[in-house]
């Protein structure tokens, strides 16, 4: 999250105090070879990277039809790569850490796994990369990951792919709009907490033995 903010802070210390422009930026990533961008917009956000910032040349190189085309492809690869080092390097030794401290890694019910893949594509503040690591290491499984996640990740992503397919300075009234979005979005994902908060307090209600 702070390095996001450091990203958002830097982009607008540039545009504020030196002559480059938005349509600039826009310029230069059209200029990229898509053969040496598809790989790395591919592979790098299971190590960290940023997505907002694949969205923005998705959208700027590829436009917004083949941009979202684009993020499907690359979100595949992120959400099956994601699993992968989840559940063979990282799962054991976390296992080992947390028994060790009389603790164990939380796993997720079958029938809340779609609702926890919707939260964690939704909630604002984690980043990409750590949300769907965690997703993975609460147990969702690979094919509810894929079914839920992935539609909802490049639906998301059109906040950013239609800034980066603007070849000029954002209009107020597009900056509303994807404004609007996110708000929608957090309302869905508020939604979503509290049908989940509702299901487990019924299930220790049916776990209190009667009388």
């Amino acid at each position: 999250m702070l390095l996001a903010v450091l990203a958002v802070v830097t982009i607008g210390l540039v545009f504020v105090y030196t002559d480059v422009s938005w349509a600039e930026v826009i310029a230069s990533i059209q200029r990229l070879s898509p053969w040496a961008l598809l790989p790395l917009m591919a592979l790098l956000p299971i190590a960290g990277f940023s997505v907002a910032i694949v969205y923005l040349i998705a959208g700027a190189r590829f436009g917004p039809v083949w941009g979202g085309v684009v993020v499907l492809g690359v979100t595949f690869v992120h959400l099956v790569g994601t699993y992968a080092v989840a559940r063979t390097f990282l799962r054991g030794p976390l296992q080992r850490f947390m028994e060790k401290r009389q603790g164990r890694l939380p796993e997720v019910p079958p029938e809340d796994q779609p609702a926890v893949c919707v939260i964690a594509a939704l909630v604002p503040g984690l980043p990409y990369a750590v949300r769907n690591y965690l997703v993975v290491l609460a147990g969702v499984k690979l094919r509810v990951l894929l079914a839920v996640g992935l539609p909802i990740h490049v639906a998301r992503s059109y906040v950013i792919i239609l800034l980066g397919d603007t070849a000029h300075d954002p209009a107020r009234a597009r900056v509303a709009i994807l404004l609007g979005i996110d708000l929608l979005r957090a309302m869905i994902c508020a939604l979503v907490i509290w049908r989940l908060r509702v299901r487990q307090r019924a299930r220790q209600r049916a776990s209190i033995p009667a009388g």
